[in-house]
C-alpha cells in the first residue's frame, strides 16, 4: 500500500514597502550637514568672526570714548559688539550655498533625490537643519558677543543692557537676519548649482549692489529702490538707533521674509523641475 502526502505549498513572500518619512530625511541631512568638513569649518569661521569683533571693536571703540562723550556722539553700544554678525553673513550664506551646491556638484544629489523622489521634502529638510544649526550655534554667538562686548563697553560707562528699550530686538534681529541669509544661499545653491558661482553672486548682492544703489538719483526712485532692496531691508531690525530712510522694523522684516521666499521658492522649483 503506497502513501501520498502533499507538498507543502511555496512560501509567498510580501515585498514591504518603506516609505521615506520626513523624520527620516531631516536626520539625513542633520548627519550630512555635520560630516562636510567645509560646512563645519565655514560655520566655525562665523563663529569665531562674530565672537572676535564682538570684542575688538568694543576695545577700540571704549579706549578712545567715556560715557558721556558716547551718549553726545549717539553711539550704538549694541551695534558696535555686533558688527561681526555682519561679516559673518557672507559667510554663512556660503554655508547655505554649500550644503545644496556642493551636492550638485559632486553627484551626490542623485541618491537623494531618489531617496525622496518629490525632491521638494530633500530641499524642505535642508532647510529646517540649516535653520535650526544657524539659529542655536550663531544665535549663541551672537548673544556671546553682546554680552562680552558690553562687558567691555561697560568699563568705560557706555555700555548696555538687553533690558534697554530695542536692545532685545536688535539682537534677535541679528540672528534672524543669519538665518534668514542662510536660507537665502540655500535657495540661490538650489537655483544656480554652482558654489563658486552662487557665493559671488550673494556677495555682490549683500556688499556690492547696496552701493550701486546709492548713485540712483531719487527721479529714478532711488530711496525706494534702496528701502526695499534686500540687503537694505534688516537696517533698522538689526539696530538699536533707527534710521528714517530705511524700513522701520515690522516692514522690513516682513519684506526680508519675502526675498528669502522668492529666494527659496526659484531654488525648489528649479529642483523639481530640472534635471541633476
Amino acid at each position: 500500500m503506497s502513501t501520498w502526502t502533499s507538498s507543502p505549498a511555496p512560501t509567498r513572500y510580501r515585498a514591504v514597502e518603506r516609505r521615506v518619512t520626513f523624520a527620516g530625511l531631516l536626520r539625513s541631512e542633520w548627519i550630512k550637514f555635520w560630516s562636510v568638513r567645509s560646512v563645519v569649518v565655514t560655520m566655525a569661521a562665523a563663529f569665531v568672526a562674530i565672537v572676535g569683533f564682538g570684542v575688538l571693536l568694543p576695545l577700540a571703540v571704549g579706549s578712545q570714548l567715556s560715557g558721556p562723550e558716547a551718549a553726545q556722539q549717539g553711539l550704538d553700544a549694541t551695534a558696535v559688539s555686533l558688527q561681526g554678525a555682519q561679516l559673518a553673513s557672507l559667510i554663512v550664506a556660503a554655508v547655505g550655498v554649500i550644503v545644496i551646491a556642493g551636492e550638485f556638484s559632486t553627484g551626490m544629489v542623485r541618491t537623494s533625490f531618489v531617496s525622496a523622489p518629490g525632491r521638494l521634502g530633500v530641499l524642505l529638510a535642508k532647510a529646517v537643519v540649516l535653520a535650526v544649526t544657524v539659529a542655536l550655534v550663531l544665535g549663541a554667538a551672537v548673544f556671546i558677543a553682546f554680552l562680552l562686548g558690553q562687558a567691555v563697553l561697560d568699563r568705560d560707562g557706555a555700555g548696555a543692557s538687553l533690558g534697554d528699550d530695542g536692545v532685545l530686538r536688535a539682537v534677535l534681529g541679528n540672528v534672524a537676519m543669519l538665518v534668514g541669509i542662510a536660507l537665502a544661499g540655500l535657495g540661490l545653491g538650489a537655483l544656480m548649482r554652482n558654489s563658486a558661482g552662487a557665493i559671488c553672486t550673494l556677495l555682490a548682492a549683500l556688499f556690492v549692489l547696496p552701493l550701486l544703489l546709492m548713485a540712483i538719483p531719487e527721479s529714478w526712485g532711488g530711496p525706494t529702490l534702496r528701502e526695499y532692496y534686500f540687503a537694505n531691508t534688516t537696517t533698522n531690525l538689526i539696530a538699536v538707533q533707527q534710521h528714517a530712510d530705511y524700513l522701520s522694523v515690522g516692514a522690513g522684516l516682513a519684506v526680508f521674509a519675502v526675498w528669502v521666499a522668492v529666494l527659496l521658492g526659484a531654488g525648489a522649483l528649479s529642483a523639481r523641475t530640472r534635471d541633476v
